[in-house]
Parts: C-alpha cells; sequence; structure tokens
C-alpha cells in the first residue's frame, strides 16, 4: 500500500471520530464498576437531591426519583414496572425522575 493512501486512510478516520464524539450528548458516567453487583448503591450526580435516599425503599417512596438500574449479569432481564423501576432487578442508586416516568 502506499504511504499516501495509508494517511488519507488514517485522515478520514479521524475525521469520522471527530464527527461522532462531537454529536455524542455530554452525560456522566458512573463509576465504571459500580451498578455491576445488586447490593451496590451507587452514588448520585452532583447536585442531585435524590441522592440523599440511601436505599431502594426511600427512593421509591419520593414521587421526585426513580433508581438507577443494575447494570450486572442476570439470567433473565431486567423488567421495567413503568415507574421508573424494576419488578424483578434491584435499583442500584437514586437519581431524579426523566420525563418519560414523570407523573
Amino acid at each position: 500500500m502506499s504511504m499516501r493512501l495509508v494517511l488519507a486512510c488514517a485522515a478520514a478516520l479521524v475525521s469520522f471520530c471527530a464527527c461522532v464524539h462531537a454529536q455524542s450528548p455530554p452525560r456522566e458516567k458512573p463509576p465504571a464498576t459500580c451498578g455491576l453487583d445488586p447490593s451496590d448503591w451507587c452514588p448520585s450526580p452532583a447536585g442531585d437531591r435524590c441522592g440523599e435516599h440511601h436505599d431502594e425503599d426511600a427512593c421509591r417512596a419520593d414521587a421526585r426519583c426513580e433508581g438507577m438500574p443494575y447494570r450486572g449479569e442476570s439470567l433473565v432481564a431486567c423488567k421495567p414496572d413503568g415507574k421508573g423501576f424494576w419488578s424483578n432487578c434491584p435499583a442500584v442508586g437514586c437519581v431524579t425522575r426523566s420525563k418519560s416516568h414523570a407523573d
């Protein structure tokens, strides 16, 4: 392969990656390992008032909040209950309710 072709391919790949990255919305990521264990309780983003809850029961009791999804392995897929939680998987944190789950 010629050096010119290699450089052209590399430039095209870099441009493509830059465009994809620029179009991705910014979002906070939880710690990489948090939420992989059913007993985890992950921190809410800074300033999120639902972060005051320290367990799923307290999170469920607050109409402003919804659970963070369990991200670990499961034999059966987690089933959303339509209220920001799951019928067969634990919440592993608590965050402000998204618009799709707002009452």
